[in-house]
């Protein structure tokens, strides 16, 4: 998957790249999807990347960029964004039920479990952004 994007910072190791939803995906621009241009409406979404530069490329804020990530990272990312979650909620509310009778106990648990759930999603998320590649969008168009 490919976007443009739009460096907003670079300093201490990390480059903040700002792209907008529209263009990172087909389904977006043709106004259906996964939603998450409903959540992003108007608004970019900014990338908190370790800094790509290195003797060739030197980001500069400002500077229009070509960001791409594999498409096997794309559906392993949302595997590993939904999946703990769903098992989460799933394995609380079998522990719930197994500890106490009536709806209580497995609404209680199979809210701890995804909120469990979601908390291991999110730190393993963070350190997945390691694949992304940056490309200076002169280099796109020639």
């Amino acid at each position: 998957m490919e976007s443009v994007a739009r460096v907003v910072a670079v300093g201490d190791g990390r480059a903040q790249l700002a792209c907008q939803v529209a263009s990172s995906c087909k389904s977006c621009g043709a106004g259906r999807g996964c939603g998450l241009r409903l959540l992003a409406r108007d608004r970019d979404i900014v990338l908190d990347l370790p800094d790509p530069s290195d003797g060739e490329l030197r980001l500069v804020a400002g500077q229009a960029v070509t960001i791409s990530i594999p498409d096997a990272d794309v559906v392993r990312a949302a595997a590993l964004a939904y999946l703990p979650v769903l098992l989460g909620l799933l394995a609380g509310a079998i522990l719930g039920s197994w500890l106490g009778s009536g709806d209580g106990p497995v609404a209680l648990g199979s809210i701890v479990g995804a909120a469990s759930g979601w908390w291991l999603a999110r730190g393993r998320a963070r350190s997945r952004l390691s694949r992304v590649s940056v490309r200076p969008l002169e280099e796109t168009r020639a």
